[in-house]
């Protein structure tokens, strides 16, 4: 039949099924990166918020008597408090 062997015809009446398949990867590999970028973002929209909260207290103490541990928020992780003190060390820079 038109020189199409039983293993082509098989492949062919498969393919829409393969294409089905590789669509939803491919939807389902779009949604993770968007929800990562959003965490991302948000993330930083939280760490600023935190830091500019902690910002006017920071200042208020002498730099002789800081404690050499930096204060820390409920549920942040070393990670976090790592960034955080980042940026205020960032903000410090840009200000002087």
């Amino acid at each position: 039949m038109f020189g199409i062997g039983p293993e082509e015809l098989v492949l062919i009446l498969r393919m829409p099924k393969v294409a089905r398949d590789i669509g939803r990867v491919v939807g389902d590999l779009r949604r993770t990166s968007d929800e990562l970028r959003e965490e991302f973002l948000n993330a930083d929209k939280l760490l600023d918020k935190a830091a500019d909260a902690t910002a006017p207290a920071t200042e208020a103490i002498p730099a002789t008597t800081q404690a050499s541990e930096p204060a820390t928020i409920p549920g942040e992780t070393a990670f976090d408090r790592e960034m955080r003190d980042a940026r205020e060390r960032l903000k410090r820079e840009r200000e002087a």
